[in-house]
């Protein structure tokens, strides 16, 4: 008895057919080349804030005994913010271009998508973002104010975001297998 296995794509391949779908709808659209340069070099600019935000972050965690403590945490959840903006950027750039992903990455390969899917991708990763970079903002400020009482309100309205998320991620998941069955 022998099985066989069928190989999928590399994560290489995939990530090669996956610029090749992008320039693809990119040579279809020319009216977004000027946006498309333009999205990947504030998402460059934005990237380079975020190394230095990071940078200043674990200095001030080497530094902790000439720092306050509750500005360590502060930076922490700064660099956190910059991430959520980054997303933020990602998803404007993808409603700009009608493409998702707008730019490949390294990690595992996504589906490409374009039209109005990708446009509400991109909407929902800018909505996203500013929920995340809400909360990180808050939690700076609560951490740096030690209010506690504030501090675990905001904790628990996180959880509660959480498990919204998780919820819809199920019922999502759900959805779409019911549609492709059909």
């Amino acid at each position: 008895m022998t099985t066989t296995v069928q190989k999928s794509v590399t994560d290489k391949e995939a990530r090669a057919l996956l610029k090749a779908q992008l320039a693809e709808h990119l040579a279809g659209h020319p009216e977004t080349h000027s946006a498309h340069k333009w999205m990947k070099r504030a998402e460059a600019a934005w990237l380079g804030i975020v190394i230095a935000v990071f940078a200043f972050a674990l200095y001030g965690s080497f530094a902790w005994a000439k720092t306050n403590p509750s500005m360590i945490s502060v930076a922490w959840f700064a660099f956190a913010t910059c991430l959520s903006l980054l997303a933020m950027l990602n998803g404007l750039h993808a409603i700009l271009i009608h493409a998702y992903p707008p730019v490949v990455m390294p990690g595992k390969p996504q589906k490409f998508v374009s039209g109005s899917t990708a446009v509400w991708i991109g909407a929902a990763s800018i909505v996203g973002g500013l929920i995340m970079a809400g909360f990180w903002v808050a939690f700076a400020c609560y951490t740096a104010t030690s209010n506690m009482a504030m501090l675990i309100q905001l904790i628990n309205a996180l959880g509660i975001v959480v498990s919204i998320g998780i919820l819809v991620a199920i019922v999502y998941a759900i959805y779409q297998k019911v549609i492709q069955s059909r």
